[in-house]
């Protein structure tokens, strides 16, 4: 997945200075596509969204980036979307409407996670098309069950279905992982099986069997989050569902394939809709509080430091800062002061 795909970019873009003229052999073990992995694999539902505008995604260093290797600048989402050659494009979509998708991104739109599926795998092959002399990557299309340190030092990586890879180093950048049930979910579990009723366990929400939900089946959903927005589309627009105009109101015509969901979470309320918006100031720099400086001030009083007490404050107060400088500076009109003034006394 990316996660793999910015280290062995960074590990590229650092070898000639790190490990000049020494050859280097990288494995990367996994049985989903490269560059997407399982979380970004090509074959997603197109009604899953990301949670973040094209403008804001990118896999490149710039000069925004604090690391102590080489940059290496690209093009985010967006601009990807303008400027990717059209066969190139067409060979990583395989699907029309896909392609046609990404061509039509704005910068602020909230593209589904087939578009970035498809960025992924195009960063993983720049990264590939970039090797320097002596360094060479092997993939192995499969499943990694073990992992075991031998005399030599050295670790081993045991495959499913071939042999197993020897390395001197193993990094696991396994992103989400699957879970054994907690005793609560395995309690639900048993209960439903006592009772003739269907628990679907927690998990990735794309992977889940969710036809077991029949249409207009009482539902219980525990979670507000993003697995339930996930939820709720595969099992209302996915199930032929769609969004009307009503007098210039949106409405939800049912297909009447819907399960009806029950929802509660600790918080109670689902996340906030995202907006597309442009900030109207430029970005305040920041930290302000919780810099160097904060983070000392924080650790130098003895005794145990609580979070909620001591951090969370200065968190708030960072937080605060950035909403202000935007409100002042990108909407004058709508305050009474100046910036500067209003800083001074913040």
């Amino acid at each position: 997945g990316p996660t793999t795909s910015s280290l062995l970019e960074r590990l590229v873009a650092s070898v000639p200075e790190l490990l000049p003229g020494r050859r280097v052999r990288i494995h990367l073990v996994d049985p989903h596509v490269a560059g997407a992995g399982r979380v970004w694999r090509p074959d997603l539902h197109p009604l899953l969204w990301m949670n973040s505008m094209a403008e804001d995604v990118t896999m490149f260093t710039d000069e925004t980036v604090r690391c102590d290797g080489p940059l290496w600048p690209g093009p985010t989402l967006f601009e990807w979307s303008r400027s990717v050659p059209d066969a190139t494009l067409a060979a990583l979509a395989g699907d029309d409407a896909l392609v046609h998708e990404i061509r039509h991104l704005t910068g602020t739109t909230f593209p589904t996670r087939r578009v970035q599926s498809v960025y992924l795998r195009w960063f993983h092959q720049q990264v590939l098309d970039a090797l320097p002399d002596g360094v060479e990557v092997v993939a192995h299309p499969q499943r990694a069950v073990d992992l075991v340190d031998l005399p030599d030092g050295r670790q081993r990586v045991v495959l499913e279905a071939a042999d197993p890879v020897d390395a001197h180093l193993a990094v696991l950048a396994l992103g989400h992982l699957d879970a054994e049930p907690d005793p609560t979910s395995a309690a639900h579990g048993r209960f439903a099986a006592e009772h003739g009723l269907v628990h679907v366990a927690a998990g990735h929400t794309a992977d889940l069997d969710l036809s077991v939900l029949e249409p207009g089946a009482d539902v219980i959903v525990l979670g507000f989050g993003q697995a339930f927005t996930d939820l709720m589309v595969l099992v209302s627009e996915g199930r032929g569902g769609r969004f009307v105009d009503r007098d210039g109101r949106l409405a939800y015509e049912p297909s009447g394939l819907e399960p009806v969901l029950h929802v509660g979470s600790r918080r109670g309320v689902p996340y906030r809709s995202k907006l597309e918006q442009h900030l109207a100031a430029p970005l305040v720099p920041l930290p302000r509080f919780l810099d160097d400086a904060g983070i000392e001030a924080l650790l130098a009083p003895p005794g145990q430091l609580e979070f909620r007490r001591d951090v969370l404050p200065v968190l708030t107060k960072e937080v605060a800062w950035a909403y202000y400088h935007e409100l002042f500076v990108g909407h004058p009109a709508a305050v009474g002061t100046t910036w500067d003034d209003f800083a001074e006394r913040f």
